[in-house]
């Protein structure tokens, strides 16, 4: 680039460059809250503003025209976003299209990313500026037309982007293109890592219940009797409020609202009891301390929450009355004497299929 024009941008970036910098961390923190939001985690967010320095040796090194505008050169403002799953960045495009002005042309959304025959494992990555309503706050208007690049990566892209540049040097034609399959190979094989974690993350959340803190076991007392699902039918038919209580205590963690018939509850009662013996809540004795510690400080509604909150996507087709309820707290609060057991074996994988309505 001539000369004279580069030093006038450099002039121009360097009396402006305090207000790009406070523009990245501005949009580093709406970001931010957007994705918390949403409730999806993400590995690490970042804002970086390009100095002075870095935009001198960028134009001395550019050939061709000057821009025209300082917004023509990219990624003077920028905020990386870094998750854990593809799923997860997927919603976070949603959440850029949605609050911000895109520039179509300089950004590279997702679905140009999936021509089969593109190299490496490159990232989702938008130009983006405030939209007329943002703008138009007070707070937010002297930042009216300034430009941010947004990248969108998860932690494996992110090794991808770090890695990958260190080939490119000079080399002759031949090498080039063996280095060039090999990294093709790479990139596939990250790809493929990003969507298997995927599945096993979906996988997980099937197939388990979110792990508290565990209950202080209780040591049966010497002479007394083990538990039978007689016993259990006899304490709710004698303490009937006990399994209206966790009904409603279901309701108001988040489940649905769900009118079983008497033959359901009978059935939901014979899962409670294997779940209660599965966890050594072996005696009558045990499992009314276990019912009034859950009961103690909302305790039991707090661990019904946790729940809801892990498995927000699939709580719809959940059915839960006042026995699943505390057999889901069991399972949540006993993991740690349960994850060892046979649990297919014991009717406790079925009792929990069934409440998830499967």
């Amino acid at each position: 680039m001539e000369g004279t024009r580069a030093e006038e941008w450099v002039r121009s970036y360097f009396q402006r460059f305090s207000l790009y910098d406070e523009f990245t961390q501005r949009i580093r923190n709406l970001v931010e809250d957007l994705v918390q939001s949403e409730k999806i985690l993400s590995y690490t967010i970042e804002g970086r503003t390009k100095t002075p320095g870095e935009l001198t040796r960028y134009l001395s090194m550019s050939p061709g025209d000057a821009p025209a505008s300082l917004d023509e050169i990219p990624a003077l403002a920028t905020v990386r976003i870094l998750l854990h799953f593809p799923e997860d960045v997927v919603k976070v495009e949603q959440i850029l299209q949605k609050e911000f002005l895109v520039d179509l042309a300089r950004s590279t959304p997702s679905s140009k990313l999936e021509d089969p025959d593109r190299f490496g494992y490159p990232a989702i990555q938008y130009v983006l500026s405030l939209d007329s309503t943002r703008s138009a706050l007070k707070e937010w208007e002297k930042y009216r037309g300034l430009k941010v690049t947004v990248q969108v990566r998860t932690v494996i892209q992110e090794a991808w982007a770090v890695v990958s540049p260190q080939f490119a040097v000079p080399m002759d034609t031949a090498s080039r293109n063996r280095i060039r399959r090999k990294l093709s190979r790479i990139s596939a094989l990250l790809e493929e890592a990003d969507e298997g974690f995927l599945e096993i993350r979906g996988a997980a959340r099937t197939d388990s219940i979110p792990v508290a803190a565990p209950v202080e076991q209780q040591e049966p007392v010497r002479g007394e009797r083990n538990m039978t699902l007689s016993d259990l039918k006899a304490f709710f038919d004698e303490h009937p409020e006990t399994a209206d209580l966790w009904s409603r205590n279901a309701v108001q963690a988040g489940f649905q609202v769900f009118l079983s018939s008497p033959e359901y509850l009978e059935e939901s009662l014979n899962y409670l009891f294997d779940v209660l013996r599965a966890a050594d809540i072996s005696t009558l004795e045990a499992f009314k301390a276990f019912v009034a510690d859950v009961g103690q400080d909302e305790k039991g509604l707090r661990q019904l929450q946790s729940i809801c909150k892990a498995f927000e996507k699939e709580i719809p087709s959940w059915k839960v009355d006042g026995y699943s309820a505390l057999f889901l707290l069991v399972l949540n609060l006993r993991w740690d004497i349960l994850q060892s057991k046979d649990l297919v074996a014991l009717n406790v994988k079925k009792g929990s299929d069934r409440i998830k309505g499967q």
